[in-house]
């Protein structure tokens, strides 16, 4: 018997180690989920809501049951189906494995509860009446042992044996953003916080942990809004090859923490931390025998999982367009792990982004306020902030093309470069004539060179007649020695790039068809009113005639509301509806169609599911800024959809219906819509305060752009015929060729 322990230990040992192995943080990509789907991703929600209601709740009547199991079911079914959410992967696996050792006493209760992996940089962790425990990456990039997240699960555990998410669910969540509605989603009374705490501390001493951690995991929860390390960033860190960055633009004072256990919290739902503190220490006091385990699944283990947790923090502020943050991890990872090519791609790809939003001086919704900075994080967004356009521009392009130099053979990194160049020769910010030939060291030993010379008298017949427009264009010639100025240090330093004929050629290219395009616009710009209206005309007709035969279809969204609210049942009858609406007009119109829906999950499985996650994430991004052509952060995911669906057009589309009393109109709308094959949709009926609007948003896997979009409004209820014809019509253009 003790050598089959030890065979199976050994066993355990060695399956451990291969399981760790498969994460290469030198070339790490996104988490996705693995293994077979669970039920929780493929059941209808209405399906669930019944099943919920004919078993009951106590504590509730038959109305409240109704809104309770409503809410509740829909909220949580966003949330899975939001695109954050894994399963099957690392860290769920050993999220689920800590919560074995938790409940290895408790086979009944450890049955009833499934956990999952939040993609979000919020720090929180919440547990659902259903069973479901969530965990984000944002918390476990914080946390520093596996006895730490192994309270954080015990104190949830609690929570859902006490039926105390009962009250935390707000019902008019959906709209919200999601990083907001994940953050709202653990809110409890003072007594049912320190409730969980007390039966947590049961649970966790129970399980053999150390009982130091307990405190320590407060202390995290408190920083948690802070990034996951304190590391001082260097002023001279963009400091090379000639390229100097001046410490006039880094902040002289520190930004201190502003965090306190004993905060106000007379008008919180949560106690504060000192308090909740002192109650566990209390608690701990009444137990004994604990140990000083803090690893039991392994030390290099937990580490391991933190570090996939940060990696994906990186992603998670891409998406959210926060870039400022997202430079601040890479530039503490980075230390660890210099040779990452993930890391170097989402640096050149936040490099190229930031740019963007720094051209459409829109850059302060990717970095802090100076009002919000705190810790060493403050130094690298004060300098973001204080950055020029120009300043920001060249310091872009000389991390972008440094990458793209060292790593000419990644496809991402080329695509990234490629679009860089090309944005930036769009960009009339950016003049490449104005830049040095000489680097910030060269041009600065010149100038001073020049004004050791220029104190030597001058004699008389040496001095030289300029005319005034000499005079004039070297003020403006960066190159002379006599205008050096080392706040404008976004001049000099990028002279091997100018020197470059590949980038050159390439620059020149595209800033000729920039200014072709810019060309055209005056040209139109000059027509009369009626010539603009025949052009505007055409180019609409050239707009819409995509040529497309493929299209993958998103799940299509509905949102029904009723007296200013959702009302969840209908919205969801009506997107099956709107789904085989669009299939069938489609098919009528000659595209074939791909549908990536999470009602089709039962048969597509985890495959599916990741398809329509990297889809969404895609969106998320886009939509954060619609006029920013960003570049999108799953790259080579989607370039693999696009092959193996064999084409890049993407499909979005939102149905909104809304009825309202209060809105009237007399007499009755008759109309006749002739739709192919003989279907004939008439329809007739009074008014009664339907109003709805379909948007359509048709995108490129290979470009990130916006290729079309359509809008369409009727006063009518969404009923499937009519939403079927204007589909038609939409996807008749679509599929028409210029």
């Amino acid at each position: 018997m003790i050598k089959l322990k030890l065979s199976i230990s050994i066993f355990s040992c060695l399956f451990i180690s291969l399981l760790n192995a498969q994460v290469d943080f030198n070339n790490y990509t996104t988490v996705l989920s693995k293994g077979k789907i669970p039920e929780d991703f493929t059941k209808q929600t209405f399906t669930k809501v019944k099943e919920d209601i004919e078993k009951g709740k106590e504590e509730l009547n038959q109305t409240q049951e109704r809104i309770f199991f409503e809410g509740i079911n829909y909220a949580i079914d966003e949330i899975l189906h939001s695109g954050q959410v894994i399963y099957g992967d690392e860290m769920t696996n050993y999220i689920s494995e800590v919560a074995d050792h938790l409940l290895r006493n408790d086979s009944d209760l450890r049955s009833k509860l499934r956990f999952y992996v939040i993609k979000s940089n919020t720090a929180n962790a919440f547990s659902t009446d259903q069973g479901i425990v969530f965990v984000t990456t944002g918390l476990l990039s914080q946390l520093t042992s596996e006895a730490q997240i192994a309270y954080v699960l015990a104190h949830e555990i609690s929570h859902y044996t006490e039926k105390h998410v009962v009250e935390t669910f707000d019902y008019k969540t959906r709209g919200y953003r999601q990083n907001d509605r994940i953050a709202s989603l653990s809110q409890y009374s003072k007594d049912k916080e320190f409730e969980a705490d007390k039966l947590g501390v049961k649970l966790y001493h129970d399980a053999g942990y150390s009982e130091e951690e307990i405190i320590s995991t407060f202390d995290v929860l408190m920083y948690s809004y802070l990034p996951f390390d304190e590391v001082i960033f260097p002023m001279s860190y963009f400091n090379k090859d000639g390229f100097y960055v001046p410490n006039s633009l880094f902040p002289t004072k520190k930004y201190e923490i502003q965090a306190v256990e004993d905060y106000d919290d007379a008008n919180s739902s949560h106690p504060n931390i000192k308090k909740r503190k002192e109650a566990a220490e209390i608690e701990i006091g009444t137990y004994s025998n604990w140990t000083d385990a803090t690893q039991i699944l392994g030390e290099d283990r937990f580490k391991k999982i933190r570090n996939i947790a940060r990696f994906e923090s990186v992603r998670n502020d891409i998406i959210d367009n926060q870039y400022g943050n997202a430079l601040y991890s890479i530039f503490i990872l980075e230390k660890d792990f210099p040779n990452s090519m993930y890391l170097k791609r989402m640096k050149a790809q936040t490099w190229m982004n930031l740019m963007l939003y720094k051209s459409e001086n829109k850059s302060s919704q990717t970095i802090q306020k100076t009002s919000e900075l705190e810790g060493e994080s403050a130094t690298l967004h004060y300098f973001l902030k204080k950055l020029s356009k120009e300043g920001l521009m060249s310091l872009a392009l000389r991390q972008v093309y440094d990458l793209y130099k060292a790593n000419s053979e990644d496809e991402e990194i080329k695509a990234i470069y490629n679009k860089f160049v090309k944005d930036l020769a769009a960009n009339s910010t950016f003049k490449l004539e104005k830049l040095s030939k000489k680097s910030f060291n060269d041009a600065a030993q010149d100038f001073l060179k020049t004004s050791k010379d220029t104190i030597k008298p001058i004699e008389k017949d040496t001095v030289v007649k300029t005319s005034k427009y000499d005079k004039i264009k070297s003020k403006k010639n960066a190159d002379n020695p006599s205008n050096f100025d080392s706040s404008k240090f976004f001049l000099y330093g990028l002279n091997d790039i100018l020197e470059d004929k590949a980038f050159a050629d390439l620059y020149t290219e595209n800033k000729a068809e920039f200014d072709k395009l810019e060309k055209e616009k005056e040209e139109y710009n000059a027509l009369t009113k009626k010539e603009k209206k025949e052009y505007d005309k055409e180019h609409q007709n050239a707009t819409e005639s995509l040529g497309i035969k493929e299209l993958i279809v998103v799940e299509p969204m509905v949102l029904s509301y009723k007296h200013g609210e959702v009302d969840n049942i209908k919205s969801e009858k009506l997107e099956s509806d709107f789904s085989e609406a669009i299939e069938n007009s489609a098919e009528l119109a000659g595209i074939k169609t791909y549908s990536v829906d999470s009602r089709t999950l039962s048969s597509k499985g985890t495959q599916g599911y990741n398809e329509r996650s990297i889809l969404i994430n895609m969106l998320n991004q886009i939509a954060q800024e619609e006029d920013i052509n960003i570049f999108p952060v799953d790259y080579q995911l989607l370039h693999q959809i696009s092959e193996d669906y064999g084409t890049s057009k993407v499909m979005f589309s939102l149905v909104e219906h809304e009825y309202s009393a209060n809105i009237s109109a007399s007499g009755v709308l008759s109309s006749i819509i002739i739709y192919p094959i003989l279907f004939i949709y008439v329809p007739v009926g009074i008014l009664s305060g339907s109003n709805t609007e379909m948007n359509m948003l048709i995108l490129d896997l290979e470009s990130g752009k916006i290729e079309n979009g359509v809008s369409y409004y009727f006063k009518d209820a969404p009923k499937k015929l009519q939403l079927g014809a204007h589909m038609y019509d939409i996807f008749k253009s679509l599929s028409k060729t210029n």
